[in-house]
């Protein structure tokens, strides 16, 4: 037969991918089907036969290559099965990371958080126990001073009731009142002679009560006409120094005693009447307060 007709065309081609088994196959088959023809065209008989062996191996390697690409298919399905199984743990382990990720940093925050109301808790108890001892060590001396002030005012008693002095509590502070009648003649510092007899009471009071005391010379507003002293407040003063120098010569010690003068500027009644000119002209004794009975001061920031 001619096979002119049958010439492929031997200019260039585009690439192709690899041969398959099955694409290998291919010219074994055309030569066996040259083969048959050539037998029907007047072939020798084992040509013949050997041509139909080559088809029969043909057949088989056929076969093999179609079992193989199968399996090939198969095991390829099964692979991008497995992907995505693994492409989906994997998202699975990215999110549990990123949800205890998030819940660690939850509890990281709380933590921080418990720590600081701990510290909070702690300075507020230790700020407690503080208040609280020194609310009972204020007790404390407020029971010592009223059993002071209360032996005082036992040993005061007789005075208070013959008029010669009085008791009394002001601005917080426990003053022993002596009028000036009885100590002093009008406009002067010197000392009567009832006076210094008050004196001797009074000091033997004082020189055992554990306090410092300030002597404080008080007048009505009347101008002082003498030429002795300038000002009521002269005459205050003056009259404050000549009791304590009395009463250290009585045996109270010097270090708890002081003298101010206040003049006509701390009144306790009004000026208007002579009566209240009276209680203005006075002598007080002033007990002080212990430095541990006063009010705790806070600490400065250091300006620096």
């Amino acid at each position: 037969m001619d096979h002119k007709g049958s010439s492929h065309d031997t200019g260039a081609r585009e690439p192709t991918a690899p041969d398959t088994p099955m694409q290998s196959a291919l010219p074994r088959i055309f030569a066996a089907l040259a083969l048959s023809l050539s037998i029907a065209c007047g072939i020798p008989e084992e040509e013949h036969r050997a041509a139909l062996r080559d088809a029969e191996d043909l057949k088989l390697a056929v076969s093999a290559a179609q079992r193989e690409s199968a399996e090939r298919s198969k095991r390829n399905a099964e692979l991008e099965e497995l992907f995505e199984e693994q492409k989906k743990r994997a998202d699975d382990l990215d999110a549990r990371h990123t949800s205890l990720q998030t819940r660690l940093e939850t509890v990281e925050a709380e933590l921080e958080f418990y720590a600081r109301t701990k510290g909070d808790l702690e300075q507020a108890l230790n700020a407690s126990q503080a208040e609280l001892d020194q609310l009972r060590r204020a007790r404390v001396a407020a029971e010592e001073r009223a059993e002071q002030y209360r032996r005082l005012t036992e040993r005061l008693a007789a005075m208070m009731r013959s008029g010669k002095l009085k008791v009394s509590i002001r601005n917080g502070k426990m003053i022993i009142e002596l009028p000036n009648n009885v100590l002093f003649a009008p406009g002067s510092a010197t000392l009567r002679d009832d006076g210094l007899t008050t004196l001797d009471e009074v000091a033997d009071v004082l020189e055992n009560f554990d306090r410092n005391f300030l002597v404080a010379g008080h007048t009505d507003n009347v101008p002082i006409s003498g030429k002795r002293f300038a000002s009521n407040w002269a005459l205050s003063t003056a009259r404050a120094v000549e009791v304590v120098a009395y009463l250290q010569k009585q045996g109270v010690q010097p270090e708890k005693l002081a003298a101010a003068g206040y003049g006509e500027f701390d009144p306790v009644a009004p000026n208007d009447t002579e009566e209240g000119q009276a209680k203005n002209r006075r002598i007080e004794i002033v007990l002080m307060p212990a430095l541990d009975e006063l009010p705790a001061i806070p600490e400065l920031n250091d300006p620096s």
